[in-house]
């Protein structure tokens, strides 16, 4: 029996709740600002894939949905039962162990607010090799080449299509964890001098040749 509802009269926590281990898909639609809709596959309370319209998403893309689904107090769900459709990729996340782990983020995020980085601070991957923990080691795995030649949370988010905020947190994480640094304005003003000053030593090399001829 299919269950429908709006998430004004139920959240998402409650709603995977009551869901429990069933099988089947859940569209969330009708959601502010966005054209399309969210669907969750899920197999005995486990998540096979996250679809945003037709596209399924890659796993950092599906636990951003999720997180945006558990602040989400607007927006239309209808979970019809049964065999999920097969997916490209399966995911295989219990439900509800992951919410736990989200709600602990979402917490961490707001505690962390005032501490986020400025949108259009630099940073660059650092030497350190340290062990990191999904989400985090997912996001990492998909900036780092961004990052390598330095990189700002505006950038990340427009090149990853990821949402702002969340990027900002990632970076505020990976320097926490010693894997980026901020790019210092005045080591970029440094090497600008530096180059600037190599142009005028063979401007001045060439005028010199040329005087002497």
């Amino acid at each position: 029996m299919a269950v429908f509802g709006n998430l004004r009269d139920m959240p998402f926590p409650d709603l995977v709740a009551m869901l429990g281990r069933r099988s089947g898909v859940l569209e969330v639609f009708g959601l502010p600002g966005k054209r399309q809709g969210y669907a969750l596959a899920l197999d005995g309370g486990k998540v096979v894939w996250v679809r945003e319209g037709n596209r399924i998403l890659d796993p950092l893309e599906a636990r951003l949905v999720l997180q945006e689904l558990l602040r989400l107090q607007e927006g239309a769900f209808e979970f019809t039962p049964g065999i999920p459709p097969a997916g490209e990729a399966v995911l295989g996340w219990p439900l509800e162990r992951l919410l736990l782990t989200m709600t602990t983020v979402e917490d961490e995020f707001q505690a962390y607010r005032p501490l986020l980085p400025d949108p259009k601070t630099r940073f660059q991957v650092a030497a350190l090799e340290v062990w990191l923990e999904e989400p985090l080691y997912s996001f990492w795995e998909r900036a780092k080449p961004l990052l390598q030649a330095g990189a700002s949370a505006e950038d990340l988010a427009s090149r990853l299509r990821l949402p702002l905020d969340e990027v900002r947190y990632y970076l505020h994480k990976l320097r926490l964890a010693g894997k980026v640094a901020p790019v210092r304005a005045y080591e970029e003003t440094r090497k600008d001098g530096e180059r600037q000053g190599l142009f005028r030593r063979l401007l001045a090399a060439l005028r010199g040749r040329g005087g002497g001829r």
